[in-house]
């Protein structure tokens, strides 16, 4: 699998048809008969339908889908303060400011769009299913499958069931409807439990008839055999997940289909609110359900594979690091075999991963690189609390320097907005990685990951696990956490893992999910599902504060794993291509002396800048103004503690390092050269899920994570907000 395809999105007079079907709710219009016909007279037309489905949710990520409603609001990733305002209150589970409590929340603000965009695909993917089995040779198009038209028929099921899987996600029950019902204008909810009972049985019955990765030139672009296998997987484990339910809907809403109420285990309720946190009772069938898919998915992967050898070679730079090599590859734009599916990006539209997951640029909206956002961003707990420091995924993972604009690499600070003042940053793409950056920003072309083969292998592990199958479990658990580690040590790693959760190789593979998937929007909603989330709220907001608390008392953070998160750290700028012979840093090598410069480039590993920005630059017309030496900021003392004014801190300033603020930044802005503010304290401590206190932990208060449909869904269905929210904002 080599260079990036990408969707030549069709938009003449065929894409200029309304396809979608006629609900009000999302102002579409009904095809007619003729325009159908046409349409789905060839497979090349017939494509153009399901692409504008893709198209419309790439545009939807390119505005920042994933930023607003996947990643915020977890103990790993959060969303800068001052980004996306209106939906911090989602992010903290509604609390802090008056107009972000549920009860006062803006059902109007910037996520009600997403709605209509979810809808409108599975429209189009309605619009698919429903004309291709309208076709005469439907019998023998399903009997010679897979064929073009039989996995045109698969990708429409699976786009289907991934909107679905989104909008419950987020929303919870939903309007349902499929191919049965196109034209029909639907206003009644159908719950979440039968919704997605019904997509697994889509999908099962969709995924025979469907390519495999590299069949007919199928790559992660597309919805392939290999992604449906995953996504019976995850619709599995949604089913079997704990979800707030709403208690206003009647004894006979959440019913099967049967007409047989299904029953919960509860954990929580809010009587005000009317809303209860639970899982199904027969949560465990949903598991066994996946096991045979996602063995499919793991052990016939067809042209997808883990990642575990990295090819990269330099006369001068140091790699053998697959987990990095992975995202090295996604961000210069080639689709990886450990891809199953990657949503399609295209730098001359737009092309968001960097700007909003990647690592911060102060630059301009024209720069070098561009203005990087860096709307995700991490805390300093993960850095130094929860990698070991021998996990090549770390540095691959978070980022403590990011770029100016100008070709030189800059500390980040602590004020907690954007760009370079995030504290601790994401690291998985990075502009100074591709060979010929665009200058402008959010023109990256980097692709969203949404799913890959070490998520198929860890849900088989989950999946092992809770069927009592601790064997397997482990077997798959080991093929992602051994590929953090160096051979020499693996197996005493492991051993680490597992003792840190008491032995319970669920928990080690919960664990292991939230070290690998940092900053990849899984997070949030594993915590939602394993009934972990109520608990994180609590507890991970002590920890925080304990500390800083800690942090003001010894002027550094001990954790267990021999880190320390020091208030400062010494720092000197240096010319990286003389003494390293290249700018842009790979892994740095074993061996090196810690106390040289050269460790201090390259320590913490995956940094620096692209090695020409000159060149860049001059290509471009010379936009911007190069820094050509002083390009590489060298760092002492970023994981161990150094008393300042001590022998080892004047030793360093002799060699011209800079005593530099770093956590000191996380309680008071002072150290920085800006007014003492008290409140950037609460920023990283108190207001962590702010809306959820420890009393509504000890009451067993059910968590509000969900958002409201907005006001002009409400009025033309009729339909009401549950779990508190308000309907309509007159």
């Amino acid at each position: 699998m080599t260079m990036k395809k990408i969707f030549h999105i069709l938009m003449a007079a065929v894409a200029a048809l309304s396809l979608a079907s006629c609900q009000e709710y999302l102002s579409a219009n009904s095809p007619s008969t003729v325009d159908a016909n046409f349409v789905f007279s060839s497979i090349e037309t017939a494509r153009t339908v399901l692409y504008g489905a893709f198209n419309s949710i790439t545009n939807s990520i390119t505005s920042g889908l994933p930023t607003n409603l996947d990643d915020i609001g977890s103990d790993s990733d959060r969303c800068s303060i001052g980004i996306v305002a209106d939906l911090v209150g989602a992010s903290l589970l509604y609390g802090g400011s008056p107009s972000y409590t549920v009860e006062e929340f803006n059902i109007n603000g910037s996520f009600k769009g997403y709605w209509d965009t979810y809808y409108g695909a599975l429209s189009k993917a309605n619009q698919v299913i429903a004309n291709i089995l309208a076709k005469e040779d439907i019998e023998s198009i399903l009997a010679s499958a897979p064929n073009d038209w039989s996995d045109l028929l698969g990708q429409a099921y699976c786009m289907r069931a991934t909107m679905y899987y989104e909008i419950v996600m987020h929303w919870g029950d939903c309007i349902y409807y499929t191919e049965n019902e196109v034209g029909q204008d639907l206003k009644e909810l159908t719950n979440r439990d039968l919704v997605i009972e019904r997509e697994i049985a889509a999908v099962e019955k969709a995924e025979k008839w469907m390519y495999s990765m590299g069949d007919n030139n199928h790559l992660p672009d597309q919805m392939t055999r290999n992604y449906a296998d995953g996504l019976i997987g995850r619709l599995c484990f949604m089913a079997a997940a704990y979800q707030t339910r709403r208690m206003d809907l009647g004894d006979d809403f959440y019913v099967n289909e049967d007409g047989k109420p299904y029953t919960y285990e509860v954990w929580g309720t809010d009587p005000a609110r009317k809303a209860a946190y639970g899982r199904r009772s027969d949560w465990k069938s949903f598991y066994t359900k996946a096991i045979p898919y996602l063995e499919k998915g793991v052990n016939q992967p067809a042209g997808a594979s883990l990642t575990t050898v990295d090819p990269r070679s330099d006369a001068k730079r140091v790699y053998n690091n697959p987990f990095q090599y992975y995202f090295d590859q996604v961000t210069k734009l080639v689709m990886p075999e450990e891809s199953i599916f990657e949503w399609s990006m295209r730098a001359e539209t737009g092309g968001r991963m960097a700007y909003n997951f990647g690592r911060a640029s102060n630059g301009g909206s024209t720069a070098y690189p561009p203005k990087t956002n860096a709307q995700t961003s991490s805390y300093p707990e993960v850095l130094y609390g929860w990698f070991d420091p021998q996990d090549l995924r770390r540095d691959a993972s978070l980022s403590v320097t990011g770029s100016t604009g100008s070709g030189a690499e800059v500390i980040y600070n602590y004020v907690l907005s954007n760009k370079i003042t995030i504290g601790v940053g994401m690291n998985k793409y990075d502009l100074n990685r591709q060979e010929n950056p665009d200058a402008r920003q959010i023109k990256s072309g980097i692709n969203y990951v949404y799913m890959r083969q070490a998520d198929l292998i860890l849900m088989l592990a989950e999946a092992y696990a809770v069927n009592g199958d601790n064997a397997k479990a482990a077997t798959e658990l080991k093929k992602i956490h051994n590929r953090a580690f160096a051979d020499d040590i693996q197996d005493a790693k492991y051993n680490e893992l597992l003792a840190s959760v008491g032995g319970d190789v669920f928990e080690a593979i919960i664990k292991e999910r939230s070290l690998e998937f940092v900053g990849e929007t899984l997070r949030r909603w594993d915590l939602i599902r394993t009934g972990k989330l109520p608990q994180v709220a609590v507890e991970y907001r002590k920890t925080l504060i304990d500390h800083m608390n800690e942090m003001k008392t010894n002027g550094y953070v001990a954790y267990p794993n021999g880190n320390e998160f020091p208030a400062w750290i010494w720092t000197k700028m240096m010319d990286g291509k003389q003494v390293l012979g290249y700018r842009l840093t790979a892994q740095c090598p074993e061996g090196l002396d810690p106390n040289s410069d050269e460790y201090a480039l390259l320590y913490p590993s995956w940094r620096g800048q692209h090695d020409d920005w000159k060149k860049v630059a001059d290509e471009d017309g010379y936009k911007g103004t190069i820094v050509e030496d002083m390009t590489n900021l060298a760092i002492m003392g970023m994981f161990k503690h150094i008393e300042p004014d001590s022998a080892e801190a004047l030793a360093l300033e002799a060699r011209g390092y800079k005593k530099t603020p770093w956590g000191v930044g996380s309680y008071t802005q002072g150290g920085l050269g800006l007014a003492p503010d008290a409140g950037i304290e609460a920023k990283w401590t108190s207001e962590f899920m702010i809306g959820y206190t420890d009393a509504d932990y000890a009451a067993k208060k059910a968590p509000i994570y969900l958002i409201p449909m907005n006001q002009t869904t409400c009025e033309t269905t009729g339909l009401t907000n549950g779990y508190g929210f308000k309907s309509t904002m007159n």
